[in-house]
Formats: structure tokens, sequence, C-alpha cells
């Protein structure tokens, strides 16, 4: 720890002058290069959903949106609607199987309002096919996730998630 008002010396070495035009030409060259970047990984996207659904075997077709739900166990109780408080429990991978965030871990099931936005596209629509009780695998393509945004350090951006998901209660 440094003691408060003890005096600091910096040592700095100038690496490069630019004009400012020179540095507005480098700025917009990252920015195209980043557009390039963006766009590949937009481009891979279809064929890792592909090879991800292939190598594991899963034979259920895509909702209109492009969701895959896949149904663990069936459900005995109700099934929510736009405006239901839902509890899930869930886990939540990369394709590859790098775990970003599990309420299974945390020991405390996550609550939110089906249909008023406040979770990705995703989860709206494949919690809302479950009933109390059940369980399924949702595999989403990025529109339905977080799309171009990357979220946190492992989410990059034009990922598809995989969610194991659990609807323990519609709370009333």
């Amino acid at each position: 720890m440094i003691d408060p008002y003890t005096p600091l010396h910096y040592f700095v070495r100038l690496t490069a002058v630019k004009t400012e035009a020179e540095h507005q030409v480098e700025l917009a060259q990252k920015a195209k290069e980043e557009e390039t970047r963006l766009q590949a990984m937009k481009m891979q996207e279809p064929a890792i959903i592909a090879k991800y659904i292939a190598d594991n075997a899963i034979s259920v077709q895509p909702t209109a949106s492009g969701l895959y739900f896949i149904s663990t166990l069936e459900g005995t109780g109700a099934q929510p609607i736009a405006g239901d408080k839902v509890k899930v429990h869930y886990s939540g991978t990369l394709l590859n199987g790098t775990k970003f965030d599990s309420s299974y871990d945390r020991n405390q099931p996550f609550e939110f309002t089906i249909g008023q936005g406040q979770v990705i596209k995703g989860w709206d629509e494949g919690i809302a096919l479950l009933k109390v009780g059940g369980k399924a695998t949702l595999i989403l393509p990025s529109e339905l996730a977080y799309g171009e945004r990357q979220a946190g350090e492992i989410i990059l951006p034009f990922s598809p998630l995989k969610f194991e998901v659990e609807l323990i209660e519609i709370v009333k």
C-alpha cells in the first residue's frame, strides 16, 4: 500500500506522432476490421448450430423463430402465459460446453415475467412451452439471445447458446 501524498514518478515513452487525419484513418480502418470480424462470426453461426445438431443427433425441428426446444421431462402442472411470473432453474453454456451461468450453482431459482422482455427472446418463447415441473434443453440462435452484442467475457457476438431449464413454479 502506498502512503497518501507519496510523490509518484512516471516514465513515459512516446511511440508515435500522428496528425488528426492519420488518427481518423486509423480509427476508420479499425472499425472496418471489426465489422469484417463480426460479419464473419455471423456467417459462421448457422454452420456451428447445424454441426451441433448433427453431432448430438437432435431430431426436433426448430420453431419458426429458430429455437430448438427439446423436452427432457414432461411437466404435469400448468403452462405459463404472457404476464405470468415464473421461477426457473437453469444452466447456460456455449455449444462447446463452456458454462457461463447457472442458477443451480447459486441454489437460487431465477424469477421473471413471461412476455415482458425481461429476459432474452429465446427464454420468453422456450419457458412458455414448458409446464410446471417440466425440463427442457433450449438451443438458441444468437438472434434469440444476445445477437451482435457481447455479454460478459464468455458470450461473444453471434454466439448460439444452450440452456438446460426447469420450470419450478408459476408465481401467483
